[in-house]
């Protein structure tokens, strides 16, 4: 656990360093480069530069594909049947303490980890959010206002066409995640702000997303004053506040509101993960071990501990600080292609993969029926998994595509628009 410590602990104020060149080149790099923030489910792109020519982080989109997945995978899971006995039971055993847990389901929970790739979400989102700062040369008011309308625009767009498409499902079908009473006027027009997650639940992860941008504004300010203090006491009084039940529930489902101290940790990753990679020996191995602490962490501390999303959150954040900033000689090949493909569709296949669970809703007798014939569990949620992935991936680019894209762009110009309404000629 030891592994992400450093990122939190050892900041320094390196990156404050100005680039050389003009304010106005500047501004015009973090025009190019600020749209590639991501909510939960992730951005397109992930870009950081002063210069002409932009860095890019490859590794990270991948990982945010991968998440994605691990997402889809932990929904399918979820889907349940009836065993011999009439007991219900999940395709993926939910822990050790069911009759029928194997170590097979344990390698199935630790794939499909999906409340551990939304901590990982959170801190990527960190990192990005970060990235987006110390952008461009714009101050006060200016930098506020056009970072606060980043993620209105990156965020609401495809939360309102993805609620769109889950209350078209139900008056054309009746299929839904919830009661028909959830699909009222008034309801529907909470969820489409965020002030209501019924219709689409994964959408909680988005309500922590929005609480999460002006924390990290403000300790952001507090960095640029007093430098590593304000990272490392946020985040221990945050990590405090998640051992508290009050806090815990403030929003969404049990431990939600707690897990605000992985944002942090992603802003330390940027902050002070360069300086810190660049002094490891061996950078693979490293990443390695974060990446087998990151998956281990709920087998070992627990599926629902306080322990186990801080575990996740500084693996995580050390996970993130290598992948960005190591050194490693790898290799594009199809697997990190497909990766990263799910990565700039991540956030609109976040957002719409709970759509297949309607349908597995209404399929536990057809489930109760081929696991009583003999068909193993897993079998099944392996087929489910790779069939609700190829069903949600081509509505989840489209969205990408026509409604994502568009609004970034549209949010490009604006801020143009902005920047000059606030700081005239």
């Amino acid at each position: 656990m030891n592994g992400g410590l450093p990122i939190v602990g050892q900041c320094r104020g390196s990156i404050r360093e100005r680039s050389s060149g003009s304010a106005k080149n500047v501004g015009r790099v973090e025009i190019l480069g600020r749209w590639r923030g991501l909510g939960s489910g992730g951005a397109h792109q992930l870009n950081i530069g002063t210069g002409p020519k932009a860095q890019f982080f490859p590794n990270l989109e991948a990982a945010r594909g991968i998440a994605a997945l691990m997402v889809a995978l932990f929904h399918i899971g979820q889907a349940y049947f009836f065993n011999s006995a009439g007991l219900q039971r999940t395709l993926i055993a939910p822990s050790a303490k069911s009759l029928e847990f194997t170590w097979s389901d344990q390698l199935f929970r630790i794939l499909g980890n999906g409340p551990g790739a939304v901590v990982l979400f959170f801190v990527l989102s960190g990192f990005v959010l970060t990235l987006v700062l110390q952008q461009g040369a714009d101050r006060g008011v200016t930098k506020a206002t056009l970072f606060f309308l980043a993620r209105i625009c990156r965020i609401y767009p495809a939360v309102i066409t993805s609620i769109v498409i889950f209350v078209a499902l139900f008056f054309f079908t009746g299929l839904s995640l919830t009661s028909p009473e959830q699909y009222s006027p008034w309801i529907i027009f909470l969820n489409g702000l965020l002030l209501s997650t019924t219709i689409d639940g994964v959408m909680w992860s988005l309500q922590l997303e929005l609480i999460a941008a002006p924390v990290i504004f403000l300790v952001w300010l507090a960095w640029m004053r007093f430098g590593n203090k304000a990272l490392t006491v946020t985040f221990v009084v945050l990590v405090i506040l998640s051992f508290t039940r009050t806090w815990n529930h403030l929003i969404g489902p049990p431990a939600a509101f707690g897990q605000l101290h992985a944002f942090i940790a992603g802003m330390a990753a940027f902050l002070c993960g360069r300086k810190i990679v660049d002094r490891l020996h061996h950078p693979a191995l490293w990443l390695m071990g974060m990446i087998v602490g990151f998956a281990l962490s709920r087998a070992v501390i627990g599926w629902s501990s306080n322990w186990t999303i801080l575990s996740e959150t500084l693996f995580g954040a050390a996970t993130v600080a290598l992948l960005a900033f190591g050194k490693f000689n790898s290799r594009e090949g199809r697997i990190t292609e497909l990766a990263r493909f799910f990565g700039r569709i991540s956030f609109s296949f976040y957002l719409l993969h709970p759509l297949t669970l309607t349908l597995f809703a209404s399929a536990a007798p057809t489930l109760t029926t081929i696991v009583n014939a003999g068909t193993f569990p897993l079998v099944i949620a392996t087929a489910a998994f790779i069939c609700s992935v190829a069903a949600v991936t081509p509505l989840a680019w489209l969205q990408y595509q026509f409604i994502e894209r568009p609004f970034i762009k549209f949010g490009r110009g604006l801020r143009f628009d902005l920047r000059a309404a606030i700081q005239p000629a």
